[in-house]
């Protein structure tokens, strides 16, 4: 099972329906992007438009550079890209977790053990979705 989300800078939970960059090519300026911007990332890297590549990695670290977090959940685990360790990312973050765990109109997340992968331009976090709702999923690693 996959199911993915961007969180916005706000706290609003936005689904994504297939993959990320394609909802950021989709809606650039939601994410305060242009598409000549899109293409001249893609350019660069001699990449088609919406190849899942280096360009896609560059956009999306733009975007959550800007405050957006990146998060899909995968098989056997969470992962989260995020744009910081500072308090206000970790408020959004427990917020989302509490939100999964008690179910949304988007999805419930029936394993409080589900393993979290944080990624941060800090480092990573490896905690579980319950432990981050719980505030209590601070083991850096």
């Amino acid at each position: 099972m996959s199911i993915a989300f961007f969180l916005s800078p706000e706290g609003h939970l936005v689904r994504v329906p297939s993959n990320h960059i394609s909802m950021v090519i989709a809606e650039p300026e939601r994410f305060e992007l242009t598409i000549e911007e899109i293409r001249a990332a893609y350019e660069k890297h001699g990449e088609r438009i919406g190849v899942e590549g280096e360009a896609r990695n560059e956009l999306i670290l733009k975007v959550v550079s800007q405050g957006w977090i990146r998060i899909r959940r995968y098989e056997n685990y969470w992962s989260v890209t995020a744009p910081s360790l500072e308090p206000s990312v970790w408020d959004r973050l427990q917020n989302w977790a509490g939100k999964m765990l008690s179910g949304t109109n988007y999805f419930k997340e029936a394993h409080r053990e589900m393993f979290l992968k944080i990624s941060t331009p800090e480092g990573e976090i490896h905690s579980t979705i319950g432990d981050l709702a719980d505030g209590t999923c601070f083991s850096e690693e």
